[in-house]
C-alpha cells in the first residue's frame, strides 16, 4: 500500500505543478475564464493569483511534507479540487461557455469531460488521504536534499512547459528567418 500512496503523491503533485505552471504562463487565459464565469469583479485578481500559488504549494507539500502532515496535504488538495469541481459544475449548470484554462489552452470548454477529470483527481486525493492515515510513504522525510531535488525537478518541468508555449514563436529554420526579416523590412 505504501507504493500506491507514493504513486498518488507523485501523480497529484505533478498535476498540480503543471496546472500552476500553465496558469502562470497563460495567466490572461485563466483570468478570462474567471471573468467569463461571472465571478465578482473584485475576486478575480485575488483568485487568479492565489490559485496557482496554492497549487504550487500543494504540489511541493505532497512530496515534502513530514509523514504526520501528509494527510493535511491530501485534505488541502481534496478541498481545492472540490472547489474547482464545484466551480466547473456551476459554470456548466449556468450554461456559460467558458474554457477550462486548467492546463493552458488545451483545456477546452468546461463540460462533462473536464468535470469528470476533476472528479477523478478528487477521488485520488481522497484515496491518498485514506492511505496516508493507514500507511507510511516511501518518500524519505523532508530534508534539504529532497527539497532541492523536488524544486529542481519542478523548475525543469516549468521550463519545459514554457518552451512548449514559446515553440511556435521560435525561429526554426533559416527560410522562416528570412521570411520574417523580409516582413520586417517591408513594414518599415
Amino acid at each position: 500500500m505504501s507504493w500506491l500512496l507514493l504513486a498518488l503523491q507523485v501523480i497529484l503533485s505533478a498535476v498540480l505543478l503543471v496546472a500552476a505552471t500553465e496558469k502562470t504562463l497563460r495567466s490572461e487565459e485563466f483570468f478570462a475564464a474567471l471573468r467569463l464565469s461571472h465571478l465578482p469583479a473584485g475576486s478575480i485578481a485575488p483568485i487568479g493569483i492565489a490559485v496557482p500559488a496554492l497549487e504550487l504549494t500543494l504540489a511541493l507539500a505532497l512530496l515534502l511534507a513530514p509523514a504526520r502532515w501528509l494527510p493535511l496535504a491530501f485534505v488541502a488538495a481534496a478541498l481545492i479540487l472540490g472547489a474547482f469541481t464545484a466551480w466547473m459544475g456551476w459554470v456548466r449548470a449556468s450554461r456559460l461557455r467558458v474554457r477550462c484554462a486548467c492546463f493552458g489552452p488545451g483545456g477546452g470548454q468546461i463540460g462533462l469531460r473536464t468535470i469528470g477529470r476533476n472528479l477523478l483527481l478528487l477521488a485520488l486525493a481522497l484515496g491518498g488521504l485514506v492511505l496516508a492515515g493507514q500507511t507510511r510513504t516511501q518518500l524519505p522525510g523532508p530534508s534539504l536534499v529532497m527539497a532541492v531535488t523536488v524544486t529542481s525537478l519542478g523548475v525543469c518541468l516549468a521550463l519545459l512547459l514554457a518552451l512548449r508555449a514559446a515553440w511556435p514563436h521560435l525561429i526554426l529554420s533559416f527560410e522562416l528567418y528570412q521570411t520574417r526579416q523580409a516582413a520586417v523590412i517591408d513594414g518599415e
